[in-house]
Protein backbone atom coordinates (compact mmCIF):
# COMPACT_ATOMS: atom_id res chain seq x y z
CA UNK A 1 0.00 0.00 0.00
CA UNK A 2 2.84 2.38 0.90
CA UNK A 3 4.44 1.75 -2.49
CA UNK A 4 1.36 3.09 -4.23
CA UNK A 5 1.78 6.53 -2.66
CA UNK A 6 3.31 9.10 -5.04
CA UNK A 7 6.89 10.21 -4.52
CA UNK A 8 7.07 13.82 -3.35
CA UNK A 9 10.66 14.60 -4.20
CA UNK A 10 11.21 12.97 -7.55
CA UNK A 11 10.68 14.89 -10.75
CA UNK A 12 8.84 12.16 -12.65
CA UNK A 13 5.05 12.32 -12.74
CA UNK A 14 3.07 9.36 -11.47
CA UNK A 15 0.29 9.87 -14.05
CA UNK A 16 1.73 12.20 -16.73
CA UNK A 17 -1.34 11.85 -18.98
CA UNK A 18 -3.55 13.39 -16.29
CA UNK A 19 -1.36 16.44 -15.80
CA UNK A 20 -2.89 18.70 -18.45
CA UNK A 21 -6.58 17.79 -17.84
CA UNK A 22 -6.29 18.42 -14.11
CA UNK A 23 -4.50 21.73 -14.66
CA UNK A 24 -7.29 22.78 -17.05
CA UNK A 25 -9.87 21.88 -14.40
CA UNK A 26 -7.92 23.87 -11.79
CA UNK A 27 -7.81 26.88 -14.12
CA UNK A 28 -11.55 26.73 -14.89
CA UNK A 29 -12.52 26.49 -11.20
CA UNK A 30 -10.11 29.30 -10.31
CA UNK A 31 -11.52 31.58 -13.03
CA UNK A 32 -15.11 30.77 -12.01
CA UNK A 33 -14.36 31.53 -8.37
CA UNK A 34 -12.57 34.77 -9.28
CA UNK A 35 -15.49 35.95 -11.44
CA UNK A 36 -18.00 35.12 -8.71
CA UNK A 37 -16.04 37.11 -6.15
CA UNK A 38 -15.34 40.01 -8.51
CA UNK A 39 -18.79 40.61 -9.94
CA UNK A 40 -21.14 39.53 -7.16
CA UNK A 41 -21.35 42.20 -4.44
CA UNK A 42 -22.27 39.63 -1.77
CA UNK A 43 -21.60 36.18 -3.23
CA UNK A 44 -23.60 33.36 -1.61
CA UNK A 45 -21.50 31.46 0.90
CA UNK A 46 -22.36 27.93 -0.25
CA UNK A 47 -21.29 28.26 -3.94
CA UNK A 48 -18.14 30.12 -2.95
CA UNK A 49 -17.09 27.45 -0.47
CA UNK A 50 -18.08 24.65 -2.85
CA UNK A 51 -15.83 26.07 -5.57
CA UNK A 52 -13.10 26.66 -2.99
CA UNK A 53 -13.21 23.07 -1.78
CA UNK A 54 -13.23 21.81 -5.37
CA UNK A 55 -10.15 23.92 -6.11
CA UNK A 56 -8.37 22.49 -3.08
CA UNK A 57 -9.30 18.90 -3.97
CA UNK A 58 -8.09 19.33 -7.56
CA UNK A 59 -4.82 20.81 -6.35
CA UNK A 60 -4.33 17.91 -3.94
CA UNK A 61 -5.02 15.44 -6.76
CA UNK A 62 -2.50 17.20 -8.99
CA UNK A 63 0.12 17.26 -6.22
CA UNK A 64 -0.26 13.83 -4.67
CA UNK A 65 -2.02 11.59 -7.19
CA UNK A 66 -0.61 12.92 -10.45
CA UNK A 67 2.64 13.74 -8.67
CA UNK A 68 3.17 17.19 -10.18
CA UNK A 69 5.63 19.10 -8.00
CA UNK A 70 4.50 22.65 -8.98
CA UNK A 71 1.08 21.79 -7.58
CA UNK A 72 2.64 21.34 -4.15
CA UNK A 73 3.46 25.04 -4.12
CA UNK A 74 -0.08 25.71 -5.33
CA UNK A 75 -1.41 24.05 -2.18
CA UNK A 76 0.12 26.83 -0.13
CA UNK A 77 -2.00 29.28 -2.14
CA UNK A 78 -5.19 27.22 -2.43
CA UNK A 79 -5.50 26.33 1.26
CA UNK A 80 -5.18 29.93 2.58
CA UNK A 81 -7.59 31.17 -0.12
CA UNK A 82 -10.18 28.61 0.94
CA UNK A 83 -9.65 29.45 4.62
CA UNK A 84 -10.07 33.16 3.90
CA UNK A 85 -13.28 32.49 1.96
CA UNK A 86 -14.60 30.38 4.83
CA UNK A 87 -14.20 33.33 7.18
CA UNK A 88 -14.35 32.98 10.95
CA UNK A 89 -15.37 29.39 11.73
CA UNK A 90 -17.14 28.45 14.95
CA UNK A 91 -18.74 25.35 16.39
CA UNK A 92 -18.37 21.98 14.71
CA UNK A 93 -16.52 23.12 11.54
CA UNK A 94 -13.79 24.75 13.62
CA UNK A 95 -13.56 21.76 15.97
CA UNK A 96 -13.23 19.44 12.98
CA UNK A 97 -10.44 21.56 11.48
CA UNK A 98 -8.59 21.77 14.81
CA UNK A 99 -8.99 18.01 15.27
CA UNK A 100 -7.57 17.36 11.79
CA UNK A 101 -4.57 19.58 12.59
CA UNK A 102 -3.95 17.85 15.93
CA UNK A 103 -4.16 14.38 14.37
CA UNK A 104 -1.82 15.30 11.50
CA UNK A 105 0.65 17.01 13.86
CA UNK A 106 0.63 14.02 16.22
CA UNK A 107 1.29 11.60 13.36
CA UNK A 108 4.05 13.81 11.96
CA UNK A 109 5.73 14.05 15.37
CA UNK A 110 5.40 10.29 15.89
CA UNK A 111 6.91 9.43 12.52
CA UNK A 112 9.71 11.95 13.08
CA UNK A 113 10.47 10.30 16.43
CA UNK A 114 10.53 6.89 14.78
CA UNK A 115 12.86 8.16 12.03
CA UNK A 116 15.16 9.69 14.65
CA UNK A 117 15.26 6.41 16.57
CA UNK A 118 16.08 4.41 13.42
CA UNK A 119 18.76 6.95 12.50
CA UNK A 120 20.38 6.63 15.94
CA UNK A 121 20.36 2.81 15.82
CA UNK A 122 21.92 2.91 12.33
CA UNK A 123 24.56 5.33 13.64
CA UNK A 124 25.50 2.98 16.49
CA UNK A 125 25.34 -0.32 14.56
CA UNK A 126 28.37 -2.13 13.12
CA UNK A 127 26.27 -4.44 10.91
CA UNK A 128 26.33 -2.93 7.41
CA UNK A 129 23.39 -5.07 6.24
CA UNK A 130 21.29 -3.84 9.15
CA UNK A 131 22.30 -0.24 8.41
CA UNK A 132 21.41 -0.66 4.73
CA UNK A 133 17.99 -2.07 5.68
CA UNK A 134 17.40 0.75 8.18
CA UNK A 135 18.19 3.44 5.63
CA UNK A 136 16.01 1.70 3.04
CA UNK A 137 13.09 1.78 5.51
CA UNK A 138 13.78 5.43 6.32
CA UNK A 139 13.79 6.27 2.60
CA UNK A 140 10.40 4.62 2.18
CA UNK A 141 8.90 6.69 5.01
CA UNK A 142 10.68 9.83 3.85
CA UNK A 143 9.25 9.84 0.31
CA UNK A 144 5.76 8.82 1.41
CA UNK A 145 4.51 9.49 4.95
CA UNK A 146 6.68 12.44 5.96
CA UNK A 147 5.80 14.51 2.90
CA UNK A 148 2.07 13.91 3.30
CA UNK A 149 2.16 14.68 7.02
CA UNK A 150 4.21 17.83 6.53
CA UNK A 151 1.78 19.30 4.03
CA UNK A 152 -1.32 18.13 5.90
CA UNK A 153 -0.14 19.58 9.20
CA UNK A 154 1.10 22.85 7.75
CA UNK A 155 -1.97 23.50 5.60
CA UNK A 156 -4.48 22.52 8.31
CA UNK A 157 -2.55 24.79 10.69
CA UNK A 158 -2.84 27.63 8.20
CA UNK A 159 -6.56 26.92 7.94
CA UNK A 160 -7.01 27.01 11.72
CA UNK A 161 -5.07 30.27 12.01
CA UNK A 162 -6.91 32.01 9.18
CA UNK A 163 -10.40 30.94 10.30
CA UNK A 164 -9.88 31.98 13.93
CA UNK A 165 -8.98 35.26 15.66
CA UNK A 166 -5.35 34.07 15.91
CA UNK A 167 -4.36 34.91 12.33
CA UNK A 168 -1.06 33.77 10.84
CA UNK A 169 1.11 36.75 11.81
CA UNK A 170 -0.84 38.35 14.66
CA UNK A 171 0.56 36.26 17.50
CA UNK A 172 4.20 35.38 17.94
CA UNK A 173 3.55 31.75 18.83
CA UNK A 174 1.49 31.16 15.65
CA UNK A 175 4.13 32.82 13.48
CA UNK A 176 6.82 30.76 15.21
CA UNK A 177 4.91 27.53 14.50
CA UNK A 178 4.58 28.42 10.82
CA UNK A 179 8.29 29.28 10.68
CA UNK A 180 9.20 25.93 12.23
CA UNK A 181 6.97 24.05 9.78
CA UNK A 182 8.50 25.79 6.77
CA UNK A 183 12.00 25.36 8.18
CA UNK A 184 11.46 21.61 8.47
CA UNK A 185 10.10 21.58 4.89
CA UNK A 186 13.17 23.35 3.52
CA UNK A 187 15.47 21.23 5.68
CA UNK A 188 13.88 18.03 4.38
CA UNK A 189 13.68 18.85 0.68
CA UNK A 190 16.76 21.03 0.54
CA UNK A 191 19.26 18.83 2.35
CA UNK A 192 18.05 15.96 4.53
CA UNK A 193 16.38 13.92 1.78
CA UNK A 194 19.51 14.00 -0.40
CA UNK A 195 21.71 13.12 2.58
CA UNK A 196 19.53 10.14 3.46
CA UNK A 197 19.43 9.00 -0.17
CA UNK A 198 23.22 9.18 -0.44
CA UNK A 199 23.67 7.27 2.84
CA UNK A 200 21.19 4.59 1.73
CA UNK A 201 22.93 4.10 -1.63
CA UNK A 202 26.36 3.84 -0.01
CA UNK A 203 25.13 1.44 2.65
CA UNK A 204 23.46 -0.77 0.03
CA UNK A 205 26.63 -0.79 -2.09
CA UNK A 206 28.81 -1.63 0.92
CA UNK A 207 26.43 -4.41 1.95
CA UNK A 208 26.64 -5.92 -1.55
CA UNK A 209 30.46 -5.67 -1.72
CA UNK A 210 31.20 -6.77 1.85
CA UNK A 211 32.26 -3.34 3.12
CA UNK A 212 31.97 -2.00 6.66
CA UNK A 213 30.05 0.83 8.31
CA UNK A 214 33.30 2.76 8.77
CA UNK A 215 33.26 3.50 5.04
CA UNK A 216 30.02 5.49 5.39
CA UNK A 217 31.95 8.41 6.81
CA UNK A 218 29.90 11.21 8.39
CA UNK A 219 26.62 10.32 6.64
CA UNK A 220 25.11 8.31 9.53
CA UNK A 221 25.80 11.13 11.97
CA UNK A 222 24.29 13.71 9.60
CA UNK A 223 21.16 11.61 9.05
CA UNK A 224 20.63 11.01 12.78
CA UNK A 225 21.28 14.66 13.62
CA UNK A 226 19.02 15.93 10.83
CA UNK A 227 15.99 13.87 11.80
CA UNK A 228 16.65 14.46 15.51
CA UNK A 229 16.72 18.22 14.90
CA UNK A 230 13.46 18.02 12.94
CA UNK A 231 11.85 16.05 15.78
CA UNK A 232 12.95 18.66 18.35
CA UNK A 233 11.45 21.39 16.17
CA UNK A 234 8.14 19.52 16.13
CA UNK A 235 8.25 19.18 19.93
CA UNK A 236 8.86 22.94 20.13
CA UNK A 237 5.81 23.52 17.91
CA UNK A 238 3.71 21.33 20.22
CA UNK A 239 4.88 23.31 23.25
CA UNK A 240 4.04 26.57 21.47
CA UNK A 241 0.50 25.30 20.92
CA UNK A 242 0.13 24.32 24.56
CA UNK A 243 1.55 27.45 26.21
CA UNK A 244 1.00 30.13 23.52
CA UNK A 245 3.81 32.42 24.72
CA UNK A 246 5.03 35.71 23.34
CA UNK A 247 1.92 37.85 23.01
CA UNK A 248 1.00 39.72 19.84
CA UNK A 249 3.28 40.88 17.05
CA UNK A 250 3.37 44.47 15.83
CA UNK A 251 1.08 43.42 13.01
CA UNK A 252 -1.23 41.81 15.54
CA UNK A 253 -1.42 44.95 17.64
CA UNK A 254 -2.13 47.05 14.54
CA UNK A 255 -4.86 44.61 13.53
CA UNK A 256 -6.49 44.74 16.95
CA UNK A 257 -6.35 48.52 16.98
CA UNK A 258 -7.86 48.76 13.51
CA UNK A 259 -10.54 46.15 14.21
CA UNK A 260 -11.57 47.27 17.66
CA UNK A 261 -10.88 50.96 17.30
CA UNK A 262 -10.69 53.34 20.23
CA UNK A 263 -13.95 52.59 21.97
CA UNK A 264 -15.60 55.28 24.05
CA UNK A 265 -15.39 53.05 27.14
CA UNK A 266 -11.68 52.24 26.78
CA UNK A 267 -9.56 53.52 29.62
CA UNK A 268 -5.78 53.13 29.95
CA UNK A 269 -4.73 52.04 33.43
CA UNK A 270 -1.53 51.10 35.21
CA UNK A 271 -0.96 48.27 37.66
CA UNK A 272 -0.08 50.13 40.85
CA UNK A 273 -0.09 47.14 43.17
CA UNK A 274 0.11 43.35 42.74
CA UNK A 275 0.02 40.98 45.68
CA UNK A 276 -0.86 37.34 46.32
CA UNK A 277 -3.91 37.02 48.57
CA UNK A 278 -4.02 33.19 48.47
CA UNK A 279 -2.18 30.33 46.83
CA UNK A 280 -2.62 30.87 43.09
CA UNK A 281 -4.61 34.12 43.51
CA UNK A 282 -3.18 37.55 42.72
CA UNK A 283 -4.95 40.83 43.50
CA UNK A 284 -4.27 43.85 41.28
CA UNK A 285 -4.93 47.52 41.86
CA UNK A 286 -5.46 49.42 38.61
CA UNK A 287 -5.16 53.20 38.53
CA UNK A 288 -5.94 55.61 35.67
CA UNK A 289 -3.57 58.09 34.11
CA UNK A 290 -2.93 61.29 36.01
CA UNK A 291 -5.95 63.57 35.95
CA UNK A 292 -8.44 60.89 34.79
CA UNK A 293 -11.19 59.40 36.90
CA UNK A 294 -12.66 55.94 36.70
CA UNK A 295 -16.40 55.42 36.12
CA UNK A 296 -18.35 54.39 39.23
CA UNK A 297 -19.72 50.87 39.59
CA UNK A 298 -22.12 48.88 41.72
CA UNK A 299 -21.48 45.73 43.76
CA UNK A 300 -21.53 42.66 41.48
CA UNK A 301 -20.09 44.48 38.43
CA UNK A 302 -17.26 43.13 36.33
CA UNK A 303 -14.61 44.70 34.13
CA UNK A 304 -13.21 43.87 30.70
CA UNK A 305 -9.43 43.87 30.92
CA UNK A 306 -7.39 44.08 27.70
CA UNK A 307 -4.05 42.40 28.44
CA UNK A 308 -0.75 43.27 26.73
CA UNK A 309 -1.12 40.23 24.44
CA UNK A 310 -4.48 41.54 23.16
CA UNK A 311 -6.48 38.95 25.10
CA UNK A 312 -9.66 40.32 26.65
CA UNK A 313 -10.80 38.80 29.94
CA UNK A 314 -13.59 39.62 32.39
CA UNK A 315 -12.92 39.97 36.11
CA UNK A 316 -15.23 40.88 38.98
CA UNK A 317 -14.52 44.11 40.85
CA UNK A 318 -14.07 44.38 44.58
CA UNK A 319 -13.12 47.27 46.83
CA UNK A 320 -14.87 50.60 47.10
CA UNK A 321 -17.40 51.24 44.28
CA UNK A 322 -17.17 54.96 44.93
CA UNK A 323 -13.41 55.22 44.55
CA UNK A 324 -12.70 57.06 41.25
CA UNK A 325 -8.96 56.44 41.52
CA UNK A 326 -8.68 52.65 41.61
CA UNK A 327 -10.22 49.40 40.37
CA UNK A 328 -9.38 46.19 42.20
CA UNK A 329 -9.58 42.68 40.76
CA UNK A 330 -8.44 39.26 42.00
CA UNK A 331 -7.50 36.52 39.54
CA UNK A 332 -7.02 32.78 40.06
CA UNK A 333 -4.33 31.20 37.91
CA UNK A 334 -6.03 28.52 35.83
CA UNK A 335 -3.47 25.85 35.00
CA UNK A 336 -5.62 24.52 32.15
CA UNK A 337 -6.95 27.89 31.04
CA UNK A 338 -6.51 29.72 27.75
CA UNK A 339 -3.56 31.82 28.93
CA UNK A 340 -5.31 34.93 30.28
CA UNK A 341 -4.93 34.18 33.98
CA UNK A 342 -1.30 33.11 33.50
CA UNK A 343 -0.60 36.43 31.75
CA UNK A 344 -2.24 38.36 34.60
CA UNK A 345 0.01 36.56 37.09
CA UNK A 346 3.05 37.67 35.11
CA UNK A 347 2.09 41.34 35.28
CA UNK A 348 4.28 43.57 37.40
CA UNK A 349 3.80 46.99 38.96
CA UNK A 350 3.88 49.60 36.20
CA UNK A 351 2.35 47.36 33.53
CA UNK A 352 0.00 49.19 31.17
CA UNK A 353 -3.48 47.79 30.46
CA UNK A 354 -6.78 48.91 29.00
CA UNK A 355 -10.11 48.39 30.73
CA UNK A 356 -13.69 48.58 29.46
CA UNK A 357 -16.84 48.89 31.46
CA UNK A 358 -17.71 48.31 34.19
CA UNK A 359 -20.73 46.12 33.33
CA UNK A 360 -23.41 45.07 35.76
CA UNK A 361 -25.17 41.74 35.22
CA UNK A 362 -25.10 40.46 38.80
CA UNK A 363 -26.80 43.12 40.95
CA UNK A 364 -28.10 42.82 44.49
CA UNK A 365 -31.77 41.95 44.63
CA UNK A 366 -34.38 43.73 46.69
CA UNK A 367 -35.10 40.97 49.19
CA UNK A 368 -35.69 40.57 52.95
CA UNK A 369 -32.70 38.22 53.28
CA UNK A 370 -29.64 37.25 51.27
CA UNK A 371 -27.72 33.96 51.13
CA UNK A 372 -24.35 33.87 49.36
CA UNK A 373 -22.76 30.58 48.24
CA UNK A 374 -19.23 31.05 46.95
CA UNK A 375 -16.80 28.54 45.48
CA UNK A 376 -13.11 29.42 45.21
CA UNK A 377 -12.46 32.66 43.35
CA UNK A 378 -16.24 33.13 43.17
CA UNK A 379 -15.93 35.04 46.44
CA UNK A 380 -14.69 38.17 44.63
CA UNK A 381 -18.01 39.67 43.37
CA UNK A 382 -19.54 39.00 46.80
CA UNK A 383 -17.05 41.19 48.69
CA UNK A 384 -18.58 44.58 47.78
CA UNK A 385 -22.08 43.06 48.05
CA UNK A 386 -21.47 41.98 51.64
CA UNK A 387 -19.99 45.36 52.48
CA UNK A 388 -23.04 47.20 51.11
CA UNK A 389 -25.54 44.90 52.83
CA UNK A 390 -23.70 45.07 56.14
CA UNK A 391 -23.64 48.86 55.97
CA UNK A 392 -27.44 48.82 55.48
CA UNK A 393 -28.00 46.41 58.36
CA UNK A 394 -29.48 43.77 56.03
CA UNK A 395 -29.98 40.10 56.89
CA UNK A 396 -27.33 38.05 55.09
CA UNK A 397 -25.03 35.04 55.44
CA UNK A 398 -22.15 33.58 53.44
CA UNK A 399 -21.08 29.99 52.85
CA UNK A 400 -17.59 29.90 51.32
CA UNK A 401 -16.21 26.64 49.90
CA UNK A 402 -12.67 26.09 48.63
CA UNK A 403 -9.98 23.46 48.22
CA UNK A 404 -8.09 24.58 51.32
CA UNK A 405 -7.82 27.65 53.52
CA UNK A 406 -4.52 28.54 51.87
CA UNK A 407 -6.28 28.68 48.47
CA UNK A 408 -9.30 30.66 49.71
CA UNK A 409 -8.78 34.40 49.23
CA UNK A 410 -9.76 37.08 51.77
CA UNK A 411 -10.70 34.60 54.53
CA UNK A 412 -8.98 36.56 57.32
CA UNK A 413 -10.72 39.80 56.37
CA UNK A 414 -14.11 38.10 56.09
CA UNK A 415 -13.97 36.35 59.46
CA UNK A 416 -12.54 39.33 61.34
CA UNK A 417 -15.05 41.78 59.86
CA UNK A 418 -18.24 39.70 59.79
CA UNK A 419 -17.72 36.97 62.38
CA UNK A 420 -20.24 34.13 62.47
CA UNK A 421 -22.11 35.39 59.43
CA UNK A 422 -19.35 33.73 57.41
CA UNK A 423 -19.00 29.95 57.21
CA UNK A 424 -15.71 28.70 55.78
CA UNK A 425 -15.72 25.16 54.38
CA UNK A 426 -12.33 24.12 52.99
CA UNK A 427 -12.78 20.76 51.32
CA UNK A 428 -9.60 19.29 52.84
CA UNK A 429 -11.01 19.80 56.35
CA UNK A 430 -14.80 20.09 56.10
CA UNK A 431 -17.41 17.83 54.48
CA UNK A 432 -19.39 18.97 51.48
CA UNK A 433 -22.22 21.29 52.55
CA UNK A 434 -25.77 19.95 52.54
CA UNK A 435 -27.19 22.42 50.01
CA UNK A 436 -30.73 21.14 50.38
CA UNK A 437 -30.71 21.70 54.15
CA UNK A 438 -28.98 25.05 53.73
CA UNK A 439 -31.58 26.30 51.24
CA UNK A 440 -34.50 24.85 53.18
CA UNK A 441 -33.44 26.78 56.27
CA UNK A 442 -33.27 30.10 54.40
CA UNK A 443 -35.88 32.75 55.33
CA UNK A 444 -38.94 33.28 53.10
CA UNK A 445 -38.25 35.52 50.10
CA UNK A 446 -34.51 34.98 50.34
CA UNK A 447 -32.29 35.98 47.43
CA UNK A 448 -29.70 33.27 46.82
CA UNK A 449 -26.48 34.20 45.03
CA UNK A 450 -24.03 31.61 43.71
CA UNK A 451 -20.69 32.13 42.01
CA UNK A 452 -17.99 29.56 41.52
CA UNK A 453 -17.28 26.34 39.64
CA UNK A 454 -19.90 24.98 37.27
CA UNK A 455 -20.57 21.94 39.47
CA UNK A 456 -21.46 24.14 42.45
CA UNK A 457 -23.77 26.34 40.40
CA UNK A 458 -25.53 23.32 38.89
CA UNK A 459 -25.99 21.74 42.33
CA UNK A 460 -27.52 24.91 43.80
CA UNK A 461 -29.78 25.38 40.78
CA UNK A 462 -30.97 21.76 41.03
CA UNK A 463 -31.73 22.06 44.75
CA UNK A 464 -33.56 25.41 44.59
CA UNK A 465 -37.01 24.31 43.28
CA UNK A 466 -37.56 21.67 45.95
CA UNK A 467 -35.66 23.15 48.89
CA UNK A 468 -36.27 26.87 48.42
CA UNK A 469 -39.29 27.52 46.17
CA UNK A 470 -39.92 30.74 48.08
CA UNK A 471 -36.56 32.21 47.06
CA UNK A 472 -34.90 33.52 43.90
CA UNK A 473 -31.55 32.42 42.51
CA UNK A 474 -28.95 34.64 40.87
CA UNK A 475 -25.73 33.21 39.47
CA UNK A 476 -22.57 34.44 37.82
CA UNK A 477 -20.44 32.07 35.77
CA UNK A 478 -16.77 32.15 34.85
CA UNK A 479 -17.15 29.79 31.90
CA UNK A 480 -20.02 28.80 29.64
CA UNK A 481 -21.51 25.42 30.66
CA UNK A 482 -21.98 24.34 27.03
CA UNK A 483 -23.98 25.61 24.11
CA UNK A 484 -27.25 24.30 22.83
CA UNK A 485 -27.04 21.61 20.16
CA UNK A 486 -26.98 23.48 16.86
CA UNK A 487 -28.66 20.51 15.15
CA UNK A 488 -31.99 22.06 16.20
CA UNK A 489 -31.11 25.55 14.96
CA UNK A 490 -33.46 27.19 12.50
CA UNK A 491 -32.32 29.70 9.91
CA UNK A 492 -33.54 33.25 10.38
CA UNK A 493 -32.97 36.80 9.17
CA UNK A 494 -31.73 39.70 11.26
CA UNK A 495 -32.50 43.23 10.12
CA UNK A 496 -29.93 45.80 11.23
CA UNK A 497 -32.03 48.93 11.70
CA UNK A 498 -29.22 51.50 11.56
CA UNK A 499 -27.86 50.38 8.20
CA UNK A 500 -31.00 48.78 6.79
CA UNK A 501 -29.00 45.66 5.94
CA UNK A 502 -30.45 42.18 6.35
CA UNK A 503 -28.15 39.32 7.30
CA UNK A 504 -29.09 35.67 6.99
CA UNK A 505 -28.10 33.37 9.83
CA UNK A 506 -28.02 29.68 8.81
CA UNK A 507 -27.96 26.80 11.31
CA UNK A 508 -24.61 26.36 12.96
CA UNK A 509 -23.55 29.97 12.53
CA UNK A 510 -23.82 32.61 15.24
CA UNK A 511 -25.79 35.81 14.87
CA UNK A 512 -22.70 37.74 15.95
CA UNK A 513 -20.55 36.36 13.13
CA UNK A 514 -23.28 37.23 10.62
CA UNK A 515 -23.42 40.81 11.94
CA UNK A 516 -19.62 41.03 11.73
CA UNK A 517 -19.83 40.45 7.98
CA UNK A 518 -21.52 43.84 7.80
CA UNK A 519 -19.92 45.55 10.79
CA UNK A 520 -16.58 44.00 11.86
CA UNK A 521 -16.25 46.50 14.74
CA UNK A 522 -19.28 45.25 16.68
CA UNK A 523 -18.38 45.03 20.35
CA UNK A 524 -17.74 41.54 21.70
CA UNK A 525 -15.34 39.73 23.95
CA UNK A 526 -15.87 36.21 25.30
CA UNK A 527 -18.14 34.94 22.45
CA UNK A 528 -19.50 32.39 24.95
CA UNK A 529 -22.48 34.31 26.31
CA UNK A 530 -21.11 35.09 29.76
CA UNK A 531 -19.57 38.59 29.64
CA UNK A 532 -22.44 40.60 28.16
CA UNK A 533 -20.21 42.86 26.06
CA UNK A 534 -22.12 42.11 22.82
CA UNK A 535 -25.54 43.11 24.27
CA UNK A 536 -27.74 44.44 21.46
CA UNK A 537 -31.14 46.09 21.70
CA UNK A 538 -34.03 44.23 20.06
CA UNK A 539 -36.57 46.43 18.26
CA UNK A 540 -38.85 43.68 16.96
CA UNK A 541 -39.01 39.91 17.18
CA UNK A 542 -38.51 37.41 19.99
CA UNK A 543 -34.99 36.38 21.04
CA UNK A 544 -34.09 32.80 21.79
CA UNK A 545 -31.92 33.47 24.84
CA UNK A 546 -29.00 31.04 25.07
CA UNK A 547 -26.69 33.28 27.05
CA UNK A 548 -25.61 32.94 30.67
CA UNK A 549 -25.89 36.65 31.46
CA UNK A 550 -29.63 36.97 32.04
CA UNK A 551 -30.90 35.63 35.35
CA UNK A 552 -33.68 33.06 35.57
CA UNK A 553 -36.35 35.72 36.07
CA UNK A 554 -35.12 37.66 33.00
CA UNK A 555 -35.29 34.90 30.37
CA UNK A 556 -38.53 36.25 28.88
CA UNK A 557 -37.07 39.67 28.03
CA UNK A 558 -37.63 40.76 24.43
CA UNK A 559 -35.66 44.02 24.52
CA UNK A 560 -32.13 42.63 24.48
CA UNK A 561 -30.14 39.82 22.89
CA UNK A 562 -26.57 38.54 23.22
CA UNK A 563 -25.84 37.60 19.61
CA UNK A 564 -22.67 35.62 20.26
CA UNK A 565 -24.80 32.62 21.30
CA UNK A 566 -28.48 33.61 21.12
CA UNK A 567 -30.78 33.34 18.12
CA UNK A 568 -34.31 34.32 17.09
CA UNK A 569 -37.38 32.23 17.84
CA UNK A 570 -39.07 33.32 14.63
CA UNK A 571 -37.92 33.87 11.07
CA UNK A 572 -37.11 37.56 11.52
CA UNK A 573 -35.69 39.82 14.19
CA UNK A 574 -34.89 43.55 14.08
CA UNK A 575 -31.85 44.82 15.97
CA UNK A 576 -30.65 48.27 16.91
CA UNK A 577 -27.37 47.72 15.09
Amino acid sequence: MVGLLPPLVEGALRFPAARLPVWIAVALVSVGLALLLAFHPRPPRRPVLSLGWLLLVLTVVQAFVVGDLPALAGLYAAAPVLASLAGHLTGRPRKALVAAHIVAASCWTGVALMMSAIGVTALTSDDIEYVAGAYGLMETFDVTLLGWLNFTTTLSGLGVALTSPWGVLRHRWVAAKLTLSLLILFLAFGWLHDTLETAAQRAEHLADTGGSTASLGADPALVAAGFGFAFLQLVAAVLLSLYKPGGTTRRGRRHLAARQGARPGDLPVTVSDARHVADGVVALTLRPDQGRRLPPWEPGAHLDVVLPSGRVRQYSLYGDPGDPDAYRIAVLREERGRGGSAEVHRLTIGARLTVRGPRQHFPLADAPAHLFIAGGIGIVPFLPMLRALDADGADWSLVYRGRSLSRMAFTDALTSQYGNRVTLLPSDAEPRPDLTALLRAAPPGVAVYCCGPQGLIDAVAAAMPGACPHGTLRVERFTAPGRADDATDRPFEAELARSGRIVRVPPGRSLLSAIQDVDPTVDHSCADGICGSCATRVLDGVPDHRDHVLQADERDRTDVIYPCVSRAKGDHIVLDA
